[in-house]
Formats: C-alpha cells, structure tokens, sequence
C-alpha cells in the first residue's frame, strides 16, 4: 500500500517511485489540491475524515437516525432492480442491508455513454477499497459499496460523448428531460460502433455486449455497471423510483413552504468565498423540478404561488401534487445530496474536486432539514501508463513531473537540452585548415608544379568533411524528430486536450481486447483510499 509524506503529494509507481508535490501538476484546481489536507476545511464538514476510525464514529452516528422503515423500503426496491442479474457478492451485499449494523460509502455519477470515463471507474474502486479497508479495521459494522447514478439530470450534451480508441463516440438523440428516462431507440447506432470495436473478441466484454434492451437508459446503464463491478460486490442504485421518492416527501415539502435552504446556502456561501474559494453550485429560491413528458422543469416562486411552466399552484395544490406523484419531483444540485442521505445508510460521499467544492456549501441545507451530513472524500487520481507509452518515456528518461506540462513547452525543453555540441564541428575545420596549409607548403617546398596538384586534394577533402557534416545534420533532424514525436505521443495520453488522461479516455482504452476485468483487478490493487494525490500506474508491471 502507498503512504503518504505530505498532504499535497504525487505518487509515481513508475520506474523509481518519486513523489511529486501535487501543485506541480496544472490539471488539479487549487481547490482540489487543498482539500487533500481536509483539517483546514472544518468548518464546513461534519468531521475532517483522515482515517477509517472517523467511519466508525459516523457509523454510530448515522445508526441513532437511519430507520429500520427505511432500510427495509430501500432493499426491497434494490432488489426489485437488480435481482434478476446481480452476482454473488452483489446479493450478500444486499443480504447484509438489511442488517442495522451494515452501512453505504457511496459513489454517484451522470449517466455516461457506456459508463466512461476513466475516473468513472476510480470512483467506483475508491469506494469499493474504503469499504474493504472499514470492514477490515472493525467487526462492529459493516459498509457496502455504492454506486449512485445520476439519472435525473437533464444536461444530456455532458454525458452523450466517449472517446475510445482515437475515436469519438456520441449517441445522437434529439430526447430532452433527464437522461435516465431516455428511451432506447436511438442508442442503437451508437452502441453498434462500440461493439463494432469488439467484434470477433472471445472476452469479457461480450457480457456487457449482451445486455438486451431496456425500456429506458438509467435500467440499461444499472445493469451495465453493475456487470462491470460484479466481482466487488458493487450496487449500483437507480434512485428515480416512487417508492424511494415517497421518503423525500417532507423534504419536498419543506422546500415549498419557503426558501429555508436556499437561505441556508447563502449563508455558507459567505463562509467559502471568505475561506478564499468561489462558490460552485447556484441554489434558488426552490431546489426542485417537476419532471414531465420529456422535460425537467423549474419550480418557481411567484406573488402568486409557484410556478410550473407558466402555471401557477398554490402551495395546498402543491403539497396535494407531491403527495400523490412524488417520483415526478425532482432535487437539483443542492438538494440531491439531502435525497440521497435519506434513503441510504450511508456513511461516507467519495467525489471529484468539483463535488467537493459544493459539498463544503451544504452543510446549512443539511441543518435545515435535521439531517446527518456525511463525511466526504475526494476521490484518488490515477494515470495509467501502458506498454507504448511506458516505452517512450523511457527513452526520454525524464522527471516524473515533467510529463504533465504542457506538449509545445515539452518540446522547447527538449531542443534546448539537445543544442550541446553534436554540431559544432568548428575544431575539425581549424584541423582542416591547417592541415590544408601544411599540405600546399610542403608540396611547393618540393616542387612548386605540385602546389596546385595540393589544392586539388584540399578541395576535395573539404568537401568530404561538409559531406560528413550534412550527414551528421540529417541523422540529428531524424533523432529529433522521432523524439518530437513520442512528446506528442506522450502527451495526447497523458494530458490530452490539456485534462487529466483520466478525464478524458473510455478505460477500455487500456483493454482493446474487451478484457477488463484484469485492468480493473489491477487498478483496484493500486488504490489506497487515503491517498491525496496522484498514481501512476505502469500496467506492464
């Protein structure tokens, strides 16, 4: 297992193992580099978490408010979900929910094309490690890993695309309203070119090939990643579900009496810009939609009522919609967070820098509505280095920390490391010069007539030596243009498009045979889920 030295460093399992100072690296914010150290952020959390005995102390919090009522609800529903397909540890996972002991660490993401990209799959694993790590430190309870998808956000443009393979895939669809209830019908010419690349592959990947047609994405992609996370016992929850939306309802209700989160957020929000950050998620005056035919639509307050798409309710006609549709009503930003500790057990949030940037303005929203707030975590970082890329960083046997700064800069390093003397061949001209002069003097000292016969020669020998010298340019050029190249090579997988590799690339990027389940094997070894700052991971190894 790695351990840390700092807060704010990198670690390199690659060649020599160097640690690298975390603010070297561009691609992390400034914010993300100092939540690594979560002391500094106190104020805004309900504990700073440093190791796995704050999960005990949160357990036995979380245990004094979390219902049996509720437990029972949510692995009914689950099961209703996944039973059909769920593996074995999947099902003891499940088994062991209804436990009161037992408890979430939870994951959520958007609903991505074919659950990508890289980091998608390190949340997944981050959460799968803390939880082997808690159940291994203690024999009092127990955590389940979680994965939490997204699907009722609208904001199809941010998850339609993936690239794999040098190629960029994107499901076409005019669909609007929340992604998880898209249907199917489109998605066939998208899911033909990602299986196209697997055509013919006797391997894992023709179990995630064969998931048939759902009436909807959010069930297709339920069943896909749960497939993908079989073996660590991953559930995977689709909370856009009446059943669990009937738990949310004195939320709900709460956020139409009046603006007592939004406010709350406000108040917070002083706090952060004050600590020196900006503010990421814009709460309103209620944090909810309606979700209708193919839409997600904004409740608004008005003089009059709230409003729906222009028309008005007044907070009894409300209050009575709620309670006889609450699936239809939807948390945004600031309010998912709230649904998702009421229904889950959980003890722990693992995300990425820009969740953590709005979790630390919530803390007040989970005042308002007398609810435990969790602790959280930001997610660890990996950058993968296969065999070609391994390759070529070798033979330029950089710094570790090098790699990550940007390609043309790279290169003017590269050239100005290489302008040593491989050219100069100054020295070999004086040589020549004076062998030139020694040359004639000795021919006219013997017979004048020879003096010419001597220049000849010398011409002719200067030529050989410019000869010699273009050659040697030649052979530079190419040396330097083949190095100029694996620079470009490097940095197209290690800060394409200047992000993070893990933001960018689909992880079967690094198994083209469809054979994931080893790259996931090994990921899942490298993680430690205290570790603050970036690994890289040498998959020849």
């Amino acid at each position: 297992m790695v351990t840390a030295t700092s807060e704010n460093d990198v670690y390199i399992c690659l060649m020599s193992h160097t640690t690298i100072s975390r603010d070297k690296i561009n691609q992390f914010s400034s914010f993300s580099q100092a939540f690594g150290n979560q002391t500094t952020f106190g104020q805004f959390l309900t504990a700073p978490l440093s190791s796995i005995s704050d999960l005990h102390a949160q357990a036995q919090k979380k245990k004094e408010v979390y219902s049996s009522a509720n437990r029972q609800n949510l692995v009914r529903v689950w099961n209703s979900q996944i039973a059909s397909y769920a593996s074995e540890s999947q099902l003891e996972n499940l088994k062991l929910l209804e436990r009161e002991r037992t408890f979430t660490i939870t994951t959520g993401h958007q609903l991505t094309l074919f659950a990508g990209p890289l980091y998608l799959i390190y949340k997944v694993l981050h959460v799968v490690r803390l939880s082997e790590e808690f159940n291994k430190s203690q024999s009092e309870f127990k955590a389940v890993p979680v994965f939490w998808m997204a699907s009722e956000d609208h904001d199809f443009d941010e998850v339609k695309s993936a690239y794999l393979f040098n190629q960029k895939l994107t499901w076409e669809s005019a669909q609007t309203g929340p992604v998880g209830r898209f249907n199917m019908g489109d998605f066939k010419e998208v899911f033909s070119q990602f299986s196209a690349f697997f055509e013919g592959k006797e391997t894992e990947i023709n179990d995630l090939l064969a998931i048939s047609e759902k009436v909807d994405y959010a069930s297709y992609l339920q069943e896909f990643i749960s497939k993908l996370f079989a073996d660590f016992g991953v559930l995977v929850l689709q909370p856009d579900n009446r059943d669990l939306k009937k738990e949310f309802i004195p939320v709900i209700l709460r956020e139409i009496s009046g603006p007592l989160a939004h406010q709350a957020v406000l108040a917070k929000n002083k706090e952060v810009e004050e600590a020196g950050y900006k503010p990421q998620a814009n709460s309103r005056e209620c944090n909810l939609f309606y979700l209708k035919a193919g839409e997600r639509l904004r409740i608004e307050p008005t003089a009059n009522g709230l409003a729906i798409d222009g028309k008005i309710y007044s907070k009894e006609e409300l209050e009575q919609l709620v309670q006889k549709e609450p699936e239809n009503f939807s948390p945004n930003v600031i309010l998912r967070p709230v649904y998702q500790e009421t229904i889950l057990p959980n003890l722990v949030y693992v995300g990425g820098g820009g969740e953590m940037a709005y979790w630390i303005q919530l803390k007040g929203v989970f005042e308002v509505h007398r609810m435990l707030f969790p602790l959280v975590q930001q997610r660890v970082s990996l950058q993968l280095v296969d065999g070609a890329l391994k390759k070529r960083m070798d033979k330029l046997n950089w710094p570790d920390e090098r790699y990550f700064e940007p390609k043309e800069h790279l290169k003017k390093l590269f050239l100005k490391e290489n302008e040593e003397d491989d050219l100069d061949l100054s020295m070999l001209y004086t040589e020549f010069n004076t062998l030139r002069s020694t040359m004639i003097e000795k021919a006219r000292s013997i017979e004048a007539t020879l003096e010419s016969f001597a220049e000849a020669e010398t011409v002719r020998m200067k030529k050989q030596l410019e000869s010699f010298e273009q050659r040697l340019v030649k052979q530079l050029k190419q040396r330097h243009e083949q190095a100029l190249q694996s620079i470009d090579f490097i940095s197209e997988r290690i800060i394409p498009e200047n992000s993070l590799q893990e933001r960018h690339f689909h992880w079967l990027q690094f198994a083209p045979s469809g054979a994931y389940k080893e790259l996931l094997k090994q990921i899942h070894s490298e993680i430690d889920p205290f570790e603050a700052g970036l690994i890289v991971v040498d998959l020849t190894k």
